[in-house]
C-alpha cells in the first residue's frame, strides 16, 4: 500500500482559523530580521549561520548542512541526516501563547480602512500567539470574514511553515484556498508543493499539481508527483490521480489512480514487495492488501521462487470483541523440483470472553517435511524446526481456581521420534489466597488421553491410554521481616487405563501413590556498605529446603510426557526433578543455598547478586525415566549463579555446575551484554557442557562461543555481525554480516547469512550438515513505505536487544 501522508491540513486549518475580528490596527515599519532558531540540542543563538554562504535552494527550505552548524548533534530530525531544517526564531511578544487566547497584532507599512473593509500593503505582519502570517498585501472584510492575501504569503506555527503566492480565506467557515503553495514540517522533514490547495468543506482538502518528498534539499533522492490529490479526513483516505514516483527525477512508478490512508486507518492497495536470494535462488513476492471491513482484512501475495515456480500466499485477519484470528496459507502447485503440490497452513487465535475465560489456537501444518528447507527464506530457527505445533486450549481463571482444557499434537518434519498427542488434557487447580500463619489447602487434578501414530492398536510399539493425576495437600506459610518458614504436605497419586495392554504385555491399570513433605526456610540479613563514593545495601540470604517423597516402584508405568528438568540453581528448590506426571520422584534430601545481593541505593536497582547452593541426598534416587540409571551419591553438583548489572549499559550473567568431589566443571555459561544510547549493541556468550555427567547424558562435550554486534559507524552507516562457533567440533554454526545505510529519505539493509543446517531431514546438526547461504535485502523510502521486513526479522532473532529505529 503506497502509504504516504501529505499534511497541509494542520497549517491550512491554522491559517483559516485565525479568528480575526475587528482588530485595532496600528501602523509601523517592520525592521525585524529573522535569525535561525536552533533545534532541541542547541539553544537559540548557538547556531551562527551566514545565509549568504548557502545556496538559494537551501535558504528557501531553511536547510542548514552540518558543516555550517559546525557540529554533529541531535539537530538531525531523523537518523542518517547530515543537517537540519532550522526553524526561524519566534521572538515576538506573546509567541509562546496559544492563538485561541492571544490578541491579534497587525502591522504594515500602509493601512487603509473604509467602512467594513481594511487593506494593508508593504510588509504585512499578523501575530496571534505563536501563529505568524506575513504577506505583501492583505484585504480584510469585517462583515463576512473574508481575507485576501497575495505577494509571498507565509504562515508559520511551531514545527510547520506554509507559503504561497496568494490566498483567499473564509475565516468564519474555516474554508479557503492558496495558490503556488509550499509546506514544510520541521519535525519530520516532510515537505511538498501544490499549484493550488483548497478546502471546499470542513473535512476535505484538494491539491492540484502536487508533489511530496521526505528528502532534504542536499539529497533529493525520491519524490512523488500527482495531477491532483483529494484528502478526506472524514473517511481517513486520500485519492491521488495521475501519480508518478521519481528517483533522481527519473520516473520509476506510475499509477493513474491511488487510494491511500492519511491517518492510521487501513486502506486497500499494494504493499511493497519482499526480496531475497538464498543459495543463488531468487525469491520475490508482491503483496496486495484488501481492507474488507474495520475488523477484518485480507492480503494476497503472488510469489516467485526460482527453480520451484509460482506460489500464492494469503493472510486473513479477523478481530471481534471476543477473539483475534490470524490465518496464513501458501500454495505452490506442481513444484518444478518435485512435481508435487506444496502448501502451508498456519492458524493463530487468542480469545478473551470475559475476565475469567480465554482461549488460544496454534495450528501449523505443511505438505511435506522439506517444505521449510526448500521454500523458507529468512528464519534459521524455522528451518531447523523438527515439530510443528497443533494445539488448542480453553482456560478459566478465578481468584482461587484455574482450569485448562487442551488438545495438542505435532507434525514431525524431521527424522526424529514423534511425541505423544494429548487428545485431550483437562486440568483443574485450586489454591487459596496466601494468608500468613493460616493453613492453605491445595488441589491439582489432571486427566489426559494420550494417543500416538505408532500405537499398538495401529500395529506399532507405543503404549497409549488414559492417565489421571491428583495432588491434594496443604501448606502453612509463616513469614516475618527477618525470614520465613513454609511447610507443605501433599499426597500425589497417578493411575492409568492403558490400551492394548495385552499386546504390550503390561499391566493395564498401573498406579502409584507418593506422599511428599517440603519445608522451605530462609533468613534475611541486611547492612549498608560503602564502596568508594557509592552507597550499597548488601543482603545475606541463607536458605534451607528439605523435601521428602516416598519411593514407589514405577517401572511398569509408561512415559507419555515426562522429562528430566535441566539442573541449575533454580532446580535446587523445586518440588520435583521431572516435568509431566508419569514419574513421581522419590526424595530424601536437603538443599542449602546462600544468596547475597548488592543494591545500588543511588539508582534503586540491584547491582550484583551471587548465589551458591547444593543438594545433600540421604537416599539414592531410584525413580528414573526408562534407560536412565539410578542416581547414586550423597550430594549434587554445586550450583552457582551470578547476575551483574554495573549500570544501564553493561550486564553480565553466569551459571556454573561444579562436581564437588572431583572439582570438575560439568556445566558453565557466561554472557555479556553491552548497549549504548547511540544504538550500539555487543553480546558475547560461552557455553560448556561436559559429556557423561550425572545431569547430562551427552555423548561428547559441548563448547560453543556466540557473539553478536550492532554498531553505528556514524549517523548514516551501521554494521551488523553474528557468529556462533563450535569449539569442540571446530566448525561454524552460524555467521551473519550485514550493513545498513540511511539518510533522511531512504534506508536499505543488506544481510548475508550462513547457517549450518541438516543435510537430511533429521533436524540434527550432529549428522550430515551443510552451510547454506542467504542474502536478504530490505529497502524503504521514508514517508512512502518499505520493501520487505525479512532483514529486520533476522536481526531481531540473531542479535539480542536489537530494535529498528526508523
Amino acid at each position: 500500500m503506497l502509504a504516504f501522508r501529505f499534511t497541509p491540513s494542520v497549517l491550512l486549518s491554522c491559517l483559516i482559523g485565525l479568528g480575526i475580528s475587528s482588530p485595532a490596527f496600528s501602523q509601523q515599519n517592520s525592521t525585524e530580521t529573522d535569525a535561525p532558531q536552533s533545534c532541541n540540542a542547541l539553544n537559540a543563538g548557538d547556531i551562527k549561520v551566514n545565509y549568504s554562504a548557502l545556496i538559494p535552494y537551501y535558504q528557501h527550505w531553511f536547510w542548514v548542512p552540518d558543516h555550517v552548524i559546525k557540529k554533529q548533534s541531535d539537530c538531525s530530525y531523523s537518523p542518517g541526516c547530515r543537517g537540519s531544517f532550522v526553524e526561524p526564531r519566534r521572538d515576538w511578544e506573546g509567541a509562546d501563547l496559544d492563538p485561541s487566547i492571544a490578541p491579534l497584532e497587525v502591522s504594515a507599512q500602509n493601512i487603509e480602512s473604509l467602512n467594513e473593509s481594511a487593506s494593508m500593503s508593504g510588509d504585512v505582519e499578523l501575530r496571534k500567539g505563536n501563529l505568524r502570517l506575513d504577506a505583501g498585501y492583505a484585504r480584510y472584510n469585517r462583515s463576512n470574514g473574508q481575507i485576501s492575501l497575495r505577494d509571498n504569503v507565509v504562515l508559520s506555527q511551531p514545527g510547520f511553515i506554509l507559503r504561497g503566492q496568494s490566498a483567499e480565506l473564509d475565516t468564519q467557515n474555516a474554508l479557503g484556498e492558496m495558490t503556488q503553495a509550499e509546506i514544510l514540517s520541521f519535525e519530520t522533514g516532510a515537505r511538498g508543493t501544490a499549484g493550488r490547495i483548497a478546502r471546499p468543506s470542513y473535512g476535505e482538502f484538494l491539491l492540484e499539481e502536487a508533489s511530496y518528498t521526505q528528502c532534504t534539499p542536499d539529497n533529493e533522492t525520491w519524490s512523488l508527483h500527482a495531477g491532483n490529490i483529494k484528502l478526506d479526513y472524514e473517511t481517513g483516505r486520500g485519492v491521488a490521480r495521475d501519480t508518478t514516483i521519481k528517483i533522481h527525477n527519473i520516473p520509476v512508478f506510475y499509477s493513474p489512480y491511488l487510494n491511500f490512508p492519511i491517518d492510521d486507518r487501513r486502506a486497500t492497495g499494494f504493499l511493497f514487495p519482499s526480496l531475497g536470494l538464498s543459495d543463488n535462488r531468487l525469491d520475490i513476492s508482491l503483496p496486495y492488501y484488501f481492507n474488507l471491513a474495520p475488523n477484518y482484512d485480507l492480503t494476497l501475495a503472488p510469489r516467485y521462487i526460482e527453480t520451484h515456480g509460482e506460489a500464492l500466499e494469503t493472510r486473513f485477519r479477523h478481530l471481534s470483541r471476543y477473539a483475534e484470528w490470524d490465518l496464513q496459507t501458501s500454495y505452490l502447485p506442481s513444484d518444478q523440483q518435485t512435481n508435487d503440490n506444496r502448501w502451508l497452513v498456519g492458524l493463530e487465535e487468542n480469545g478473551h470472553f470475559d475476565q475469567r475465560w480465554s482461549s488460544s489456537v496454534d495450528f501449523n501444518k505443511v505438505s511435506d517435511p522439506d517444505y521449510f528447507l526448500d521454500l523458507g527464506l529468512s528464519s534459521v530457527s524455522v528451518k531447523r524446526s523438527t515439530h510443528l505445533n497443533q494445539q488448542a486450549s480453553l482456560q478459566y481463571f478465578s481468584e482461587n481456581w484455574r482450569g485448562l482444557l487442551e488438545v495438542q499434537q505435532y507434525q514431525t518434519i524431521a527424522a526424529v521420534e514423534d511425541p505423544y498427542q494429548k487428545l485431550p488434557q483437562l486440568s483443574l487447580f485450586y489454591q487459596s489466597p496466601t494468608r500468613n500463619f493460616q493453613l492453605e489447602p491445595e488441589l491439582e487434578l489432571e486427566y489426559s488421553r494420550f494417543d500416538h501414530r505408532d500405537s499398538y492398536g495401529k500395529g506399532g510399539t507405543k503404549l497409549t491410554g488414559q492417565r489421571l493425576y491428583s495432588s491434594i495437600g496443604a501448606s502453612l506459610p509463616m513469614r516475618w521481616r527477618w525470614g520465613f518458614i513454609e511447610t507443605g504436605l501433599r499426597n500425589r497419586h497417578v493411575v492409568y487405563d492403558l490400551d492394548d495392554a495385552d499386546l504390550a504385555g503390561v499391566d493395564a491399570s498401573p498406579s502409584t501413590n507418593s506422599p511428599q513433605l517440603t519445608i522451605d526456610s530462609g533468613l534475611f540479613f541486611e547492612r549498608q556498605l560503602e564502596l568508594g563514593d557509592q552507597l550499597f545495601s548488601q543482603t545475606l540470604e541463607p536458605r534451607l529446603f528439605y523435601r521428602y517423597s516416598e519411593y514407589q516402584d514405577q517401572s511398569q508405568q509408561p512415559d507419555f510426557d515426562s522429562a528430566a528438568l535441566t539442573f541449575n540453581f533454580q532446580q535446587l528448590f523445586r518440588d520435583s526433578r521431572f516435568t509431566g506426571h508419569d514419574r513421581l520422584d522419590d526424595a530424601n534430601q536437603l538443599t542449602a543455598g546462600l544468596t547475597s545481593r548488592f543494591i545500588d541505593l543511588d539508582r534503586g536497582q540491584e547491582f550484583l547478586s551471587v548465589s551458591l547452593g547444593q543438594i545433600f541426598y540421604f537416599d539414592d534416587g531410584r525413580v528414573q525415566l526408562p534407560g536412565d540409571p539410578i542416581r547414586k551419591g550423597s550430594n549434587s553438583d554445586v550450583a552457582g549463579q551470578v547476575r551483574l548489572e554495573a549500570n544501564n549499559n553493561h550486564s553480565v550473567s553466569a551459571d556454573i555446575l561444579v562436581d564437588a568431589r572431583h572439582m570438575d566443571t560439568n556445566q558453565s555459561s557466561i554472557s555479556y551484554h553491552h548497549n549504548r544510547d547511540d544504538g550500539s549493541l555487543f553480546n558475547l556468550g560461552y557455553t560448556f557442557r561436559r559429556a557423561g555427567n550425572q545431569f547430562g547424558g551427552l555423548d561428547q562435550d559441548i563448547k560453543q562461543l556466540d557473539g553478536s554486534l550492532s554498531y553505528p559507524i556514524n549517523n548514516q552507516w551501521k554494521l551488523f555481525a553474528r557468529s556462533q562457533y563450535d569449539l569442540e567440533e571446530k566448525r561454524t554454526m552460524e555467521n551473519l554480516i550485514g550493513a545498513e545505510y540511511q539518510n533522511c529519505c531512504w534506508l536499505t539493509r543488506v544481510v548475508f547469512q550462513q547457517a549450518l543446517e541438516p543435510d537430511d531431514n533429521t533436524g540434527s546438526n550432529t549428522n550430515a550438515t551443510t552451510l547454506n547461504n542467504a542474502i536478504l535485502v530490505e529497502f524503504q523510502l521514508k514517508g512512502l513505505g518499505g520493501l520487505g521486513t525479512a532483514v529486520s526479522n533476522v536481526l531481531k532473532e540473531s542479535i539480542f536487544g536489537y530494535q529498528t529505529n526508523e
